[in-house]
C-alpha cells in the first residue's frame, strides 16, 4: 500500500465508528482502540528517530490535545463505570476482560452475592492500577463538571454548570478547570443530589454574582497565571468576608536554633507586609545601591564591619560611598591599596583593559530606556551601579538591609534602606473608603480597615487613578523627578504588560514604545510601557509588537501564539482594560447577603 491510500485509508476508518454505529460489536470497539492507541505508539517513535524540530513541535502540540482529550475521557469514563454499576460484575466477568475471553453479546453478568468491589473506586483503583484517592477523585471531578447520579440512576447535569461548558468546549486547561471546581467545591455545602435534595451553589462575588461565574471567565479569557490568580484572589476574598476560620496569630515567633541558626516566623497585617517587600525587593538586586549596601551585614552598634574581619577592613558602607561619588563625578579613580576589598587584585590590569579605558570625565552608561535616568541628577538607590564583588544570596541581601534598619537607630552609620510605600486607588475609592480595596506598587492588597489606616499617615504616597488607569494626582510622590514618571508608568500598568508575564513589578523597564530615545522620544507616562527585560528585548527585536490603544500601552503576540492578532495587556498584577475603570456615579451593589 501506498502513502496516498494509507492515508485514504485512515481517514475512512475515522469516519467508520460513527457511520456504522451499532453494527460494530464490542469487540471490535475493543479492537479499534488497541489499534489507535498502537498507532499514536508508532508515529511517536518515528518523530522520535527523525530529531527534526518543526516535527518535534508538531507532534507536542498533537501530544498535548492528546492529553486534554484523555483527561475528559478518564472523567467521562469514571462517571460511565458509577452509572453502569461497573463494581457489581461477577469476578469471571473481570478476568474474561483481561485475558480477551469475555463476550460481549450476552448480557453483563453481575455478582451474586456480595460484589468483588464495595464502591466504583475501588474498582478503578484496582483495574487501572491508581492510587484509590486518584481514582475516586476522578469520579469527584465527573460529578463536578460531566454529570451526577440521580436516586433513580440516570445522570443529572454537573455541579458547576458553566465551568463544565469551558471543559467540554476545551476553552482552557481541563487540568486546570478540573483544580478550579475542587477548589470552589470546598466553598460550597454538601452535595445531595444523590439522596434525592437539589442543592444550589451559595459562594458569590462582592458583586453578587456566583465564585463559577468569574472563574468560568477567567478561564475563557485569561491566560493561565492570570486565571488562576484571579481566581485565587477572589476566593481568599470570599473567605475573609466569610470569616468561617479565624485568621493565624499575628506577631514574631520565636523558632529553634538549628546548627546554631536561629529560626523566627514572622506573620503581618497587609500594611506591615509592604513595608517588608519593599525593603526585601530594593535589597534583592545585586547591581544597585541598596543591593550593595546589603552586601555586608550589620553588627549590633550599627557598623557593617564583618564580624570576622579588623575594624578598620573597608566595608560594604564605603562601598557605596565610592558608588556614590560615581554617581556625582561620572568617573571612578584607579584602584589603590585603600580601595575596598571588593576593587583590590592581585594582579595588574592588562594592557587591554587599560586602553578599553573610558576617557576621564566619562558618566556611567545607564540603559537608553531607564525613565529614571536624567541628566543632572544623582541616581536613585534603586539604580544600577556595576560591581564585580562577589555575589551576596538574594536572601541574604534581605535579611543584611532588615538588620540595618534595626541596628542604625543604635548609633550605627550604615545607610539603612528606606520602605516604599506607595498605594494605587481609584477616583472612586476615594468617595467610599468604607468598601475600598487598594493595591500596593508591590502587589499587596489592602482591605479598606487597613487602607484607611494607612491613607492617615503621612509617609503612604496615594496614586488617584480615573478612566482609562490614567495618574491622576501623584500626591507626595515627588520626592525624586527621576522616579516621577517611572512611579506613573507603573500605576498605569502595574507591572509587565506582556500578557501572562509574572515579572514584579519592580523589575519591570519602561520601554520607549512610540519613539526610541535615541531617535528623539520623550521620556514621559505616555510615551512608557512597563515591560519585563525578556519582553523588552523582544519588542527591539520584533519578536512582539506594542501599541497605542486609546491612550494604553497594549501587547500584540506573534501570530502562533495568537493567530488573532488582538492587542492584549497582562492582567496578572491587576491592570484594568479599556473601559473598567469604576463609575463614581454608580452605587455600589449591596454586599451578599449571609448564606448561612
Amino acid at each position: 500500500m501506498n502513502t496516498p491510500a494509507l492515508i485514504s485509508a485512515l481517514h475512512t476508518l475515522c469516519r467508520a465508528p460513527l457511520q456504522l454505529g451499532a453494527h460494530l460489536t464490542g469487540a471490535m470497539l475493543v479492537r479499534l482502540g488497541i489499534l489507535c492507541l498502537a498507532l499514536f505508539t508508532a508515529i511517536g517513535q518515528l518523530v522520535h528517530q527523525t530529531r527534526d524540530p518543526r516535527l518535534v513541535l508538531a507532534h507536542a502540540d498533537l501530544v498535548e490535545k492528546f492529553s486534554q482529550q484523555v483527561h475528559l475521557a478518564q472523567l467521562t469514563t469514571a462517571l460511565d463505570a458509577e452509572a453502569s454499576g461497573a463494581h457489581a460484575l461477577s469476578l469471571e466477568t473481570y478476568d474474561g476482560l483481561r485475558d480477551g475471553t469475555c463476550s460481549f453479546e450476552a448480557q453483563p453478568e453481575l455478582a451474586a452475592g456480595r460484589t468483588c468491589y464495595q464502591s466504583t473506586g475501588d474498582l478503578l483503583a484496582a483495574w487501572l492500577g491508581l492510587n484509590y484517592f486518584e481514582a475516586q477523585r476522578r469520579i469527584d471531578d465527573a460529578h463536578l463538571l460531566i454529570g451526577r447520579r440521580t436516586p433513580q440512576g440516570t445522570i443529572c447535569e454537573p455541579r458547576f454548570a458553566q465551568l463544565a461548558e469551558v471543559y467540554a468546549k476545551g476553552g482552557a486547561d481541563r487540568r486546570s478547570i478540573a483544580a478550579t471546581a475542587r477548589r470552589l467545591e470546598k466553598l460550597e455545602a454538601t452535595d445531595t443530589t444523590f439522596d434525592g435534595v437539589p442543592t444550589e451553589l451559595k459562594a458569590r462575588d462582592t458583586d453578587g454574582r456566583f465564585l463559577e461565574e468569574h472563574a468560568a471567565e477567567s478561564l475563557r479569557s485569561l491566560g493561565p497565571d492570570e486565571a488562576r490568580k484571579d481566581i485565587s484572589s477572589r476566593i481568599s476574598l470570599y473567605k475573609q468576608l466569610k470569616g468561617d476560620k479565624l485568621p493565624p496569630k499575628l506577631g514574631l515567633f520565636i523558632g529553634p536554633v538549628v546548627q546554631g541558626v536561629h529560626e523566627f516566623t514572622l506573620r503581618t497585617l497587609a500594611t506591615q507586609a509592604q513595608l517588608i517587600r519593599s525593603i526585601a525587593v530594593q535589597a534583592s538586586a545585586p547591581r544597585t545601591k541598596a543591593g550593595q549596601a546589603a552586601r555586608t551585614p550589620v553588627q549590633p552598634d550599627g557598623s557593617t564591619e564583618a564580624a570576622d574581619q579588623p575594624a578598620t577592613e573597608p566595608t560594604a558602607a564605603r562601598a557605596a560611598e565610592s558608588a556614590e561619588s560615581i554617581d556625582r563625578s561620572g568617573t571612578a579613580e584607579e584602584p589603590t591599596a585603600g580601595a575596598p576589598t571588593w576593587l583590590r587584585t592581585e594582579n595588574p590590569m592588562p594592557d587591554w583593559a587599560r586602553a578599553a579605558e573610558e576617557p576621564s570625565g566619562a558618566k556611567p552608561e545607564l540603559p537608553a530606556d531607564d525613565a529614571e535616568a536624567t541628566p543632572g541628577k544623582s541616581i536613585p538607590a534603586n539604580a544600577e551601579v556595576a560591581s564585580d564583588r562577589e555575589e551576596v544570596s538574594v536572601a541574604l541581601r534581605r535579611l543584611n538591609a532588615l538588620m540595618a534598619i534595626l541596628a542604625t537607630p543604635a548609633g550605627g552609620k550604615a545607610k539603612a534602606v528606606i520602605p516604599r510605600f506607595i498605594v494605587y486607588m481609584w477616583l472612586s475609592d476615594l468617595q467610599n473608603l468604607d468598601r475600598a480595596y487598594g493595591t500596593t506598587s508591590n502587589g499587596v492588597r489592602l482591605p479598606p480597615g487597613e487602607l484607611r489606616r494607612a491613607l492617615a499617615k503621612a509617609n503612604v504616597i496615594p496614586v488617584v487613578l480615573g478612566g482609562n488607569s490614567q495618574p491622576l494626582d501623584m500626591g507626595r510622590s515627588r520626592r525624586y523627578h527621576e522616579g516621577y514618571v517611572r512611579a506613573g508608568v507603573l500605576a498605569r500598568d502595574r507591572g509587565c504588560i506582556v500578557p501572562g508575564c509574572t515579572t514584579a513589578p519592580d523589575h519591570v523597564e519602561i520601554d520607549h514604545y512610540k519613539l526610541p530615545w535615541a531617535e528623539g522620544g520623550t521620556t514621559s507616562v505616555k510615551s512608557g510601557a512597563a515591560v519585563c527585560p525578556d519582553g523588552h528585548h523582544s519588542r527591539h527585536l520584533g519578536q512582539l509588537k506594542i501599541v497605542d490603544v486609546n491612550g494604553l500601552p497594549h501587547v500584540i503576540l506573534p501570530p502562533h501564539l495568537d493567530p488573532e492578532q488582538k492587542p492584549r495587556r497582562n492582567t496578572y498584577w491587576d491592570a484594568l482594560q479599556l473601559g473598567d475603570a469604576p463609575d463614581p456615579d454608580v452605587a455600589d451593589p449591596e454586599p451578599p447577603e449571609n448564606d448561612e
